[in-house]
Formats: structure tokens, C-alpha cells, sequence
């Protein structure tokens, strides 16, 4: 199995970009040796605050290595939010990079200060460390957490402010999340001839698993992308086009002029799409099927959440997101629970007691995978935590057959609305390159932010868009570089609502957020 990364790591850029499994597990048990000879050993917590890069997962596997707790944090996270989690979990070390520890100009406290010491992977760093000074230090030997022990922590997407921190342990996230990926199914694992492209927070606990699925099943090339900037990814999956591709929703939004390149494009051979962290919208899906040569290709749609690992899955063809424009639109389906593993049911929100299929309600979940809790905030926990079932904060049918229709998250419903169902539709309606997220609001139609290339929107397309939907609001346009998202793109919605519907209010309580 080759690993092509389309950069070298940041903790090694003399391995170059392909590597086998023995040279990554070399580069793990050398950066455990310097994490070591930088003061970190067994229970500390080192923090890992880097730009996304494979080196991220090696980093962390290097801490638990040495028996110590890595805290992963996003190089996309805004600074208030880095300096808050960084504040509650006090590292021992803090493994960093230029842009990240000059960003602000020194207008806010150094994220130095933070931490004990600070390692840099770029060399001259005023305060920090140079990570490469250790590289050659001896490495120790192995002193893994217990099954029951803190392992890990990773943070939520951070839509409604500074994300929770989730603590996993090794029987949750190796036991049960990962076990899951490792066996192989016909179609929707990977087979020895695969190649893999990977777009990916790796600081997630996404990553964790994938990564264990690949080890584990050993496709034949892994396509590793730290950016899904075109000019970045471009080229290596014009050389090695891929079979199966895994991304988030704005990964394959910054990919569509890829898609559309004439000829055997860069996806002419992909049998299997797979998207994970937030709804992509169903133009988007069209795009990408249609851009592939296979005969029958799939787009696997996952649904979970950072603190229960997956607990849906639907695949949708071709023909389905073709027809997708002229059949009747309904909510998401995002899938039965997996067999033997979860369990679902749809609750009223007021009183908790089980509603009848087919009647919109609270969505939870029974699964094996569930972490263990937030890092700090126990009572943040205690109110998604409902004995062994756990509240999702979605809102949504389960049908008769079995599956799982989301409507919305509970804090942005409107009632005989499915804002992301509208959403679909607009993005569906509008010309490319125009994005919408709906705010719900007490008392009236939800509001449109409508993202516009340029920041201007055609009165004639809107009305064209909007004929035979919901009442809606004016719309509010912005220009897209103007939408506030997430370290993994999500729209963070109660920004938008900050700005620009400070003073209405809303049907969801937002209490599951």
C-alpha cells in the first residue's frame, strides 16, 4: 500500500510524498521520541494545532505512543476558540505552526502561553521550539492507555460557539467506532485494487477510524489531501484517478470545476463517493456521479455525530439524484440504524415519550460507540445524555420501513418546514455557485442568507427559485467569502443569525446544540 500525499508532512518534509506503511510508522515512532524529549510522558495532555496534514493523525498516535492524552484541535477553529480550549485543558505541550502562532499580530495572548512548551514545525518561531531539534532524540518504548483510560480528545464543529471537547477512550473509539470499518462488505469497503483519495479534517475522530479501515483492508494507493484547492489536488488525481473518494461538503463544492473537465476527468473512475460531517447538497451529488465513467456508481451518505461514531448510512445512484429535479421532494434520508449496533427512536421534545412513525420529533440513539463525555463541562453532557440513549439534537421521521428522514437540528426548525429540504431545492434552483442557509425565526417564514457570487443576487433567478416553496423572508445576500464556517465548512448559523436577526427569535430552544 502506497500513501501519495499531495505535500510532505510538516514533521518530516524530508520523507518526501510517498511513503509506505513502515516509513509513516517510522515517522510515529520518531515523533514520539521527540514529543518525549520535549518534557511530555504518560497522562499529560499535548496539544495538537497544526494546518491539516496527514502528520496530524501520525502526532497524535505519537502521544498515545508514549501514554499521553492528545488534544486536536483544528487549524481551522477561530483564536477565541483555540485560547478557550487550550485554557481548560492546560497542555503540557502545544505542537504548532507559524501562521498559527503569529496569527492577530500580537494583539491577543501568544497561544505560547498557553502551554508549557511550545514545539514549532517551522523553524524560528519567536517563543516556540523548534520541533526538528528533536527529531533524533531516542524513542521509547511503547506505554499505551488502558482500555477504560482517556485516549483522546477531539473537538465538536463549533457552529454555535467554542466546541465541546469529546473524550474518547481506547475501547471506545478502537473497539467500537473503528470495528466497524475494518470488516470487508461487498461495494461499500475498500478492495485491494482501490485508490483512495482522502479529504479530511485529520485532527478529527473521522480520521481515526479511516485510518484503521485502511490499514486494516489495504486499498492499493491512498491519495492524501491536505487542501481541496484545485490547483493543490489538481494534479494528483489527474495522474492517479481515483475509485473511491471521501470528503467533506465543501471539499467537493471547491472540486466541482474538476468535475466537469472534459474527457477522462479526475473522477472518470470513481465507483464510490462517501461524504460525512453536514448535508451535500443534491446538485452537488448530481455532479459528481455524472462526472464518473463506471457503470453503476454510488454515493454513500453517512450519518452520525463526533460523539456516537456512525449511525446511518444510505446510498444514492445515479439515476436517483438525475431524477432528483422532477420527482416530489421530501425530507433527507439518511438511512436505517446499523443492525445490531444502534438504535433509534423519535421523541416528543416536550415530554420525551415516543411519537408514531411518520410524526416529525426529537431523534436518539442507543449505540456502543458512545464517547465517554465532554472534557470540563460535565453538565453540558448530562443534558444530551439520557441514561444509555443520547439526544442528538436533530429533528426528524422515522418512516415505517425503518429509516431515518432528518428535517433540521432542533434550534433551527420551523414547524411544517424542512429548512435543509428547502435548502437543497434553492441550491438546485439558483445558477452555480450560489449557497443558502435558512434561519428559522418565531412568528414568520424562515429568512434566506443567500451566499451570490459577487454579493449580488438576480431578482428574476430568486423568483424563479423560491416558485411553489414555503413562504420565505426577503432574502439576506452576501458575498461567499462573507459566510462564517467551521474548521470542517459547516455554516455556523448562529453567526449569520447574530448578524443579521439579533433581535428575533426562534421555535428551536437550542438546548441540544
Amino acid at each position: 500500500m502506497i500513501f501519495r500525499l499531495d505535500r510532505p508532512l510538516d514533521i518530516a518534509p524530508e520523507a518526501g510524498t510517498v511513503l509506505e506503511v513502515h516509513e509513516l510508522a517510522r515517522c510515529v515512532r520518531r515523533a514520539a521520541g521527540a514529543l518525549h524529549e520535549a518534557g511530555a510522558g504518560r497522562g499529560d495532555r499535548i496539544a495538537v494545532h497544526k494546518d491539516d496534514h496527514l502528520d496530524c493523525l501520525l502526532l497524535a498516535a505519537a502521544a498515545i505512543r508514549i501514554g499521553a492524552v492528545p488534544v486536536m484541535l483544528s487549524g481551522g477553529l477561530p483564536g477565541e476558540a483555540v485560547r478557550a480550549l487550550l485554557r481548560r485543558t492546560e497542555p503540557r505541550l502545544l505542537v504548532s505552526g507559524r501562521r498559527l502562532l503569529t496569527a492577530g499580530g500580537g494583539a491577543e495572548k501568544p497561544l505560547t502561553e498557553f502551554a508549557e512548551r511550545t514545539l514549532s514545525v517551522d523553524p524560528g518561531v519567536p517563543g516556540a521550539l523548534d520541533f526538528a531539534d528533536f527529531s533524533g532524540a531516542s524513542e521509547p518504548a511503547p506505554n499505551p492507555r488502558r482500555d477504560d483510560e482517556l485516549m483522546m480528545l477531539t473537538h465538536t464543529s463549533g457552529t454555535t460557539g467554542v466546541p465541546k471537547l469529546i473524550m474518547y477512550t481506547p475501547e471506545k473509539l478502537q473497539g467500537q467506532m473503528a470495528r466497524l470499518e475494518t470488516n470487508r462488505l461487498p461495494v461499500i469497503t475498500f478492495r485491494p485494487d482501490d485508490t483512495v483519495a482522502v479529504f479530511m479534517p485529520f485532527v478529527h475522530a473521522r480520521a481515526f477510524t479511516w485510518i484503521y479501515s485502511v490499514l486494516s483492508l489495504s486499498p492499493a494507493k491512498v491519495l492524501v489531501m491536505s487542501s481541496s484547492a484545485p490547483e493543490t489536488a489538481g494534479p494528483l488525481l489527474r495522474e492517479h484517478r481515483p475509485t473511491m473518494v471521501e470528503g467533506l461538503p465543501i471539499d467537493f463544492a471547491n472540486l466541482k470545476g474538476l468535475a466537469a473537465e472534459p474527457g477522462p476527468g479526475p473522477f472518470s473512475k470513481v465507483r464510490m463517493y462517501a461524504s460525512t460531517f453536514d448535508a451535500v447538497h443534491w446538485s452537488t451529488i448530481r455532479t459528481f456521479l455524472n462526472a464518473s465513467r463506471h457503470p453503476f456508481p454510488v454515493w454513500r451518505y453517512a450519518w452520525g455525530q463526533s460523539e456516537t461514531g456512525g449511525l446511518g448510512m444510505t446510498f444514492i445512484t445515479r439515476r436517483t439524484a438525475n431524477r432528483r429535479r422532477d420527482a416530489e421532494r421530501g425530507p433527507r434520508t439518511v438511512g436505517r440504524p446499523m443492525p445490531s449496533f444502534v438504535q433509534i427512536k423519535v421523541v416528543d421534545p416536550k415530554t420525551f415519550r415516543p411519537v408514531p412513525s411518520g410524526r416529525p420529533g426529537l431523534v436518539l440513539a442507543r449505540t456502543k460507540a458512545r464517547c465517554v463525555g465532554y472534557y470540563g463541562e460535565p453538565e453540558r453532557w448530562e443534558e444530551k445524555a439520557h441514561g444509555e440513549w443520547w439526544n442528538t439534537g436533530d429533528i426528524g421521521v422515522r418512516t415505517w420501513s425503518g429509516n431515518v428522514r432528518l428535517l433540521d437540528r432542533e434550534v433551527n426548525h420551523t414547524p411544517g418546514v424542512s429548512c435543509l429540504e428547502v435548502e437543497d431545492v434553492l441550491v438546485d434552483n439558483l445558477p452555480e455557485g450560489h449557497d443558502v442557509a435558512l434561519l428559522s425565526v418565531s412568528g414568520g417564514p424562515p429568512v434566506p442568507v443567500v451566499a451570490a457570487p459577487g454579493g449580488r443576487l438576480d431578482p428574476d433567478a430568486w423568483s424563479s427559485a423560491v416558485r411553489r416553496l414555503p413562504a420565505l423572508a426577503d432574502p439576506v445576500v452576501v458575498a461567499p467569502g462573507e459566510v462564517p464556517r467551521t474548521g470542517t465548512g459547516k455554516i455556523r448559523r448562529e453567526e449569520l443569525r447574530r448578524r443579521f436577526l439579533a433581535e428575533a427569535g426562534r421555535p428551536g430552544t437550542g438546548r441540544w446544540t
